[in-house]
């Protein structure tokens, strides 16, 4: 069984090579031999506790909850069960209008692509347009903010 080794993803070569082993006693042996990963079955516990810890769990702590499953194994069942993780807020931007925008666009649950099609800023929001700009667009900030429905204020520097 070492020719299967040397063989081993083409299983239909693997079965004319060696005569008389059947296609799914070519797989089972390659499974035996370490060749392919094994199968994890989910039981309802497990599936439970993942969707008790998904939401809000970093990829640590889903490891450990889960030892014997790889982490992509764990990401795709998630996903087959209909889980997500939590939106994770916008990064700040150094720009105090963007970065106000920005979180009220979050806590409203409204994306970047929405928030430019309400605003009508073509892509500023969505491309960061304000990224090596001395100055950020005050139009687009204007008009993001109505749609937000914010207002936007201007506040005088106190000159002794």
């Amino acid at each position: 069984m070492a020719l299967l080794a040397v063989i081993f993803p083409d299983y239909q070569r693997a079965v004319a090579v060696l005569e008389r082993r059947t296609y799914a006693a070519v797989k089972n042996r390659a499974r035996s031999m370490g060749l392919t990963d094994c199968r994890h079955i989910w039981t309802g516990a497990a599936v439970a506790r993942l969707r008790k810890l998904y939401h809000t769990a970093d990829r640590e702590a889903l490891m450990a909850a889960f030892p014997s499953v790889p982490y992509h194994k764990i990401k795709y069942k998630a996903k087959h069960i209909g889980i997500c993780r939590r939106r994770r807020p916008f990064k700040h931007t150094g720009f105090p209008a963007i970065d106000q925008i920005r979180t009220r666009a979050f806590d409203l649950n409204v994306s970047m692509v929405e928030l430019d099609a309400m605003a009508k800023t073509k892509t500023y929001f969505q491309r960061c347009g304000w990224i090596g700009r001395p100055k950020p667009n005050y139009r687009a900030i204007g008009r993001a903010a109505e749609a937000l429905d914010g207002l936007v204020a201007v506040r005088w520097s106190e000159q002794d």
